[in-house]
């Protein structure tokens, strides 16, 4: 029963989230330092996505060595470092990643 109610107050919070702001409720102009937060939650969302998508196998748990998606992430990381492009890095880091399985590296 907890679960179900856990899921509902999920569904809650998500539907608020999408709801309030085009209700005309909330202020025009959100504080400076709310603002300021909402600029880390990509960074705080997706480097745990990320970080467990290349570390972590199904096989073996984590794995730092026998792990292809390592050095692809490394060169993609690179490549956004030098480029700032999305779709440049995820052609440059899927292609490493493809050409290592497909040499058989």
């Amino acid at each position: 029963m907890s679960l179900f109610v856990l899921m509902c107050l999920c569904g809650a919070l998500t539907f608020s989230a999408r709801f309030l702001p085009l209700t005309g409720w909330l202020p025009a102009k959100l504080p400076a330092w709310f603002e300021r937060a909402m600029y880390f939650v990509p960074i705080a969302v997706l480097t745990p996505i990320i970080t467990h998508s290349v570390m972590v196998t199904a096989d073996s748990g984590i794995a730092f060595s026998d792990n292809l998606r390592l050095p692809a992430a490394g060169l993609a990381i690179l490549v956004a470092l030098l480029t700032r492009s999305v779709i440049i890095t995820l052609i440059v880091g899927f292609a490493c990643l493809w050409g290592l399985n497909y040499f058989g590296f």
